[in-house]
């Protein structure tokens, strides 16, 4: 014993963490891998904020991690599970990542090979690594691949994580090469073997093994290595002096199967022994004392003979031929099972068409454990089992996963973590290092694991195997809401007394049906979202987010509502902490019917440009508008075909003398059929209306306070200030009309007059004649650049279409410069000008407004809308049309005949029929 205590005294293999002196290694992928990237961190509960980032902070000193802030393409969430010590464990969940890596095809030793190998032995050394994944370097290359991402920032791992599938076999061949060509070692896995047929042989060999291991880098764990022993566990073995035998504990559970209490438990538990024993002949002689108990006539009594078969059977399936060693290179199964108070697995193989048993478990629930729903504990049984068989199945590649429960099997499956019950989710967590493939049957034919889950053993759990890191984690999320004890504790009683959260825990933890026509109708909401509900000292979690009671729903409401966040930011503070059926819905409508949100409602989006179509000839469409240049106003007229321009200045700003101007440009162009202005007095007094019926064309105005509406007008004005700003206005009007426009690729002189104008360059003869450009030509050249801009337009302004208006909608109505929505309106039609619409307010005044001024007030149903004064009502059908719409900012109006007094239809010069919007009759 001298050896070894000098050595573990003296011996640097000896520390927390080491870093083993090879070639990085690198994490190959499938040529098909798709890269995926989440962008936002999960969220953490405030009080754990800290000690993540400590850890963090810990493992970037040690080199395990480092800060990433460049682009990657592979992104995974981070998950921190609390410890007992107070601390967290940093988790990632690399499922996705998983989905892409290429295995390594290493060939792992069976065990047969390993044992032949002690034959001799007489003293046996066990070592274990320190944390031994991360004492090998990682490939910068592959690092970029472990990426994950947390609140404080990116962080990728350079050292080889847990949890990536390939990580077992890159280890066993790492610890393989580096301990390669000595005598007296055994390796699998994690799990390093040193023996010697005298203890003199076993302490020489052991101080090569550790020199190596020091040499190499590595640090073993002290506390947990064991050596100098006559008898150790290895490899589901117990290995001694006098050979291999098996391990009591692969039999334990059954060997310590209790006696049944009844029929019931006889025919589950013979059921059990007929599976695993078939083909041993003498197994129903022995077993004859309890197949008479299931005769119809029998009474059940159970005595010596019955206790003496029912030991008879379990020693005899407690051995060869039934119970087979474990072939690393044979499909393997692990079939697992959960009843009320007990959980159970069975580890199988195949051979011969058939799976036979390799190793089996069972254990007791927890008091907690037996609180969690049905499907949290067939999880818990499911990765307890695996974590029982740990050393046949890590590294092991696509082993089966077989359970009853078949909503488990797509979460098993799953590529992702989220959307899953926390408790499962944390479980799910641990499976990360296997690679199953779950996969459902039937619960008649999964006899082994039934049983055994009903009738589980007192099982001490190990350190490793404790649900703790589990339970903590739930009772962080719980404790850590937003939400005091006293508030929890008033959901918990509220939940006790809604009769329809209580039938949603009774299926939460007993199960629920396969069908949603077999649920009541009050809770089929919850059976979409099944299985991401668990239970939490008597209040129902859905993910990690709270369920509310009805009773308290209202009150939740108003608290989601408290700042008047808007409705994005309600449903974010919502989805952190609580749920229940329809709360985005009940939350929309909330926000819709607070007044205060409405009024401080930021501007609306814009919306797609509406690009105008050429007219079919020139000088059909003019657009008008006035222009300020130096303390001089000038009229602005654009010709919506050819862009020809005409710049006049006014003396005065009155009707009168802008019609004298219009006389003029009419004269020597003629008269256009529609002109469009804004709502300007000089455009939308009677005088003017009188001037457009004498020369027979149509005035249309854009929607009040929207300039947009008259793109062309606001488009010419820009051109005519540039032009004003020269030197030579008229010099330069002269060029801008002979120069070729960008949008038809004609100049505006040609296209109005059909010849090109002389200018002050040489220009030849032949090319002033008179000649028409191919207006087809030119058509499509002008709808191609409209669309161009339309399209950069909506993608720079994120345009998008608000929902129309109908008639008798309540609105509210804000300007560009006001900085609230608080004047109330009623629709009563639409204007004649794309997205504008006739409202009526409370004073009585009608008005028209561009779509974006008017934000739609959803009502309530069944109840009068808030915002509607008294008085003012629907227009309902066969009222009167009421008088013009007032000139408070002038509203769209077509110069032509006076309407018919009895239909309200009146005639333009050309023949065509016009009727005004119908107006409130107040």
């Amino acid at each position: 014993m001298g050896l070894v205590k000098r050595i573990e005294e003296v011996h640097k293999a000896f520390g927390e963490l080491g870093t083993l002196k090879t070639e990085p290694v690198k994490i190959l992928l499938k040529e098909n891998a798709q890269p995926y990237t989440v962008h936002t961190a999960r969220r953490v509960p405030l009080p754990m904020l800290q000690q993540v980032k400590e850890e963090l902070q810990r493992m970037e000193e040690n080199e395990v991690i480092e800060a990433v802030t460049e682009p990657t393409d592979w992104c995974a969430p981070m998950v921190p599970v609390p410890r007992k010590n107070g601390k967290v464990r940093i988790c990632v969940d690399l499922k996705r990542l998983n989905e892409g890596v290429r295995r390594e095809r290493y060939v792992l030793p069976t065990a047969e090979e390993i044992t032949a190998k002690l034959s001799g032995a007489t003293m046996f050394t066990s070592l274990d690594a320190a944390s031994g994944f991360w004492q090998i370097p990682l490939h910068p290359e592959s690092t970029k691949l472990t990426t994950f991402i947390t609140p404080f920032g990116r962080y990728a791992f350079k050292r080889l994580p847990f949890g990536i599938t390939s990580a077992p076999e890159i280890f066993q061949r790492k610890m393989t090469e580096t301990l390669n060509g000595l005598e007296g070692v055994a390796i699998f896995m994690d799990d390093v073997l040193v023996y010697g047929d005298t203890s003199e042989q076993h302490d020489q060999r052991l101080s090569k093994v550790l020199e190596r291991i020091e040499s190499a880098g590595l640090k073993l764990n002290k506390e947990k290595c064991k050596f100098r022993q006559n008898q150790l566990h290895f490899l589901g073995q117990v290995i001694d002096k006098s050979g291999v035998r098996p391990d009591p504990d692969k039999v334990k559970a059954i060997r310590e199967l209790p006696p049944p209490q009844n029929v019931n438990d006889l025919r589950r538990v013979l059921g059990m022994f007929n599976y695993l024993g078939k083909y041993i002949p003498n197994l129903s002689t022995v077993g004859q004392p309890l197949y008479e108990l299931l005769r119809s006539k029998s009474v059940w009594t159970w005595d010596h003979s019955q206790q003496e078969a029912f030991q008879g059977l379990k020693d005899i399936l407690s051995t060869a031929p039934v119970l087979k060693f474990y072939d690393v290179n044979r499909p393997t199964a692990v079939s697992a099972d959960a009843s009320s108070y007990g959980i159970g697995g069975v580890l199988l193989q195949l051979h011969d068409k058939d799976w036979k048993p390799v190793a089996f478990c069972s254990r007791r629930l927890s008091e907690a454990e037996t609180r969690y729903a049905q499907i949290e504990k067939e999880c818990l049984a499911s990765v307890w089992a695996c974590e029982r068989f740990e050393k046949y199945l890590c590294g092991l590649e696509n082993f089966k996963l077989v359970t009853d429960h078949k909503p488990l099997v797509p979460l098993m499956n799953k590529k992702d973590l989220d959307n899953v019950p926390i408790r499962c989710q944390r479980l799910l967590m641990r499976l990360m290092r296997f690679k199953p493939t779950a996969e459902y049957a039937p619960g008649k034919t999964l006899t082994v694991a039934d049983t055994l889950s009903r009738s589980p053993l007192q099982y001490v759990e190990r350190e490793a195997d404790t649900h703790s890191d589990v339970a903590c984690y739930i009772a962080a999320i719980v404790d850590n809401m937003p939400a005091t004890p006293h508030k929890l504790m008033a959901i918990k009683t509220a939940t006790a007394a809604d009769y329809n959260l209580q039938l949603v825990l009774q299926y939460v933890r007993s199960g629920w049906p396969e069908y949603i026509g077999n649920v009541p109708a009050v809770i089929k909401d919850y059976f979409p979202i099944r299985n991401e509900l668990s239970e939490h000292n008597g209040i129902i979690i859905r993910g990690n987010r709270m369920v509310i009671p009805d009773v308290m729903r209202a009150d939740i409401l108003d608290r989601i509502h408290d700042g008047h966040q808007g409705l994005t930011k309600c449903q974010e503070r919502a989805h952190a902490s609580v749920w229940w059926p329809g709360v985005s819905s009940e939350i929309k409508n909330k926000v819709q019917s607070c007044q205060v949100c409405r009024e401080m409602k930021p501007a609306q989006r814009k919306e797609p440009l509406i690009s105008t179509p050429l007219p079919d000839r020139p000088w059909k469409r003019l657009a008008i508008d006035l222009c300020d240049h130096n303390k001089h106003t000038y009229l602005v007229v654009s010709d919506y075909f050819s862009r020809f321009l005409e710049i006049l200045h006014l003396p005065t700003t009155t009707a009168s003398q802008v019609i004298l101007k219009l006389k003029g440009v009419f004269g020597r162009f003629g008269c256009p059929d529609e002109v469009v202005s804004d709502n300007g007095p000089q455009f939308s007094c009677q005088e003017f209306q009188e001037f457009a019926r004498q020369f027979d064309f149509m005035h249309i105005t854009s929607s009040p306070h929207n300039p947009q509406g008259n793109g062309h007008a606001e488009r010419g004005v820009q051109t005519a200030k540039r032009i004003l700003q020269q030197k030579d206005p008229l010099l330069a009007l002269m060029c801008y009309r002979s120069t070729p426009c960008a949008t038809t690729g004609v100049s505006p002189a040609e296209l109005l007059m059909g010849r090109k104008i002389k200018t002050t360059l040489p220009t030849l003869e032949a090319n002033l004649q008179p000649r028409w450009p191919d207006l087809e030509l030119v058509r499509n050249k002008d709808a191609m650049e409209k669309q161009k801009q339309a399209f950069y337009f909506n993608q720079r302004h994120g345009a998008r279409s608000l929902p129309s208006l109908k008639p008798g909608d309540p609105v509210l109505m804000k300007l560009d410069h006001q900085k609230s929505w608080k004047t109330p309106a009623i629709v009563t039609g639409e204007g004649i000008t794309p997205r504008s619409f006739v409202i009526e307010t409370p004073q009585g005044a009608t008005l028209r407004r561009n779509r974006r001024h008017l934000q739609h007030v959803p009502e309530t149903a069944g109840a009068a809308h808030p915002l509607a004064p008294d008085g003012l009502q629907q227009g309902a059908a066969g009222q009167q049309p009421n008088p013009p719409v007032t000139t408070d900012t002038a509203s769209p109006t077509a110069s032509v005949k006076p309407p018919d007094p009895q239909n309200g239809l009146f005639h333009t010069r050309s023949g065509r029929q016009s009727k005004p919007g119908e107006r409130l009759n107040l």
